[in-house]
């Protein structure tokens, strides 16, 4: 399952949702739940915007794999 990893980043350089928004444009519940990984598709825009604000090289600075546990 991919999942972002902006609440970490977030953290780690001090913002908050909704100073994340004000730098990206993105409206605040939108980044909220892009951090909540409540989100169920993320646009290439916006992704693309949070790369720019948060001064990221690679996607993988974003997302990251996490494998499912096996259903039973």
């Amino acid at each position: 399952m991919l999942k972002l990893k902006l609440d970490k980043l977030m953290y780690e350089k001090r913002l908050n949702a909704n100073q994340l928004s004000k730098m990206t444009g993105i409206r605040y519940p939108t980044i909220s739940d892009m951090a909540d990984n409540k989100s169920k598709a993320w646009s290439p825009e916006n992704l693309n915007k949070i790369m720019i604000a948060l001064d990221l090289d690679s996607i993988s600075d974003l997302i990251e794999y996490e494998k499912e546990p096996p259903q039973e």
